[in-house]
């Protein structure tokens, strides 16, 4: 082993200085140049998933911002001011589905959103979830037809519908964000 690098040294005490100088810079230049590829490299795919990212959720918020106020917010009345039931009914919803799909799928790619979009996205979500489950406590109580409860239904009625209203209300804000990036 020792005289292999005897014989290295050797070899290379024989070489021209400007050759030994050259291999060592090509080798400096090739490894850097692989360097910065890399780095561009990562740089763009990481681009690239965020843009993923923000396009899917833009997508998934808009549509539940959208149906948010346009079916649950507004409750359109007959001329004389009163509402359809059958309307009503028709807009009603338990809670049950699954509404938003693309962030539980897309939920441990936010990390590449520069910070406080993951936090604002995960307390947007957050909201509605709890509007969600608040429904499904909002049907069972219609499901009961229980007297006694109308007074907690009404209070939990009005707090979802405040609820939905300020989820409707911070969709755009977080939208021009998720844009943003």
């Amino acid at each position: 082993m020792i005289t292999m690098a005897a014989d290295s040294l050797n070899h290379l005490a024989g070489l021209p200085w400007a050759q030994i100088s050259g291999a060592v810079a090509g080798g400096l230049v090739g490894g850097f140049s692989g360097f910065v590829a890399n780095s561009v490299h990562a740089r763009r795919e990481t681009r690239r998933a965020r843009r993923n990212v923000t396009s899917a959720l833009i997508g998934e918020i808009s549509a539940l911002a959208h149906y948010i106020k346009s079916l649950f917010l507004t409750v359109p009345s007959l001329d004389g001011g009163q509402a359809d039931p059958s309307d009503i009914r028709r807009r009603h919803f338990r809670g049950e589905r699954d509404y938003m799909p693309i962030f539980r799928t897309l939920g441990s790619h936010v990390g590449v959103l520069p910070t406080p979009l993951p936090r604002d996205l995960v307390a947007w979500y957050t909201g509605l979830a709890i509007c969600l489950e608040r429904a499904r406590e909002l049907h069972d109580l219609r499901l009961q037809r229980d007297p006694d409860s109308i007074g907690y239904a009404m209070e939990l009625a009005c707090l979802q519908e405040a609820s939905l209203a300020e989820l409707v209300e911070l969709a755009p804000p977080l939208l021009e964000k998720l844009g943003s990036c």
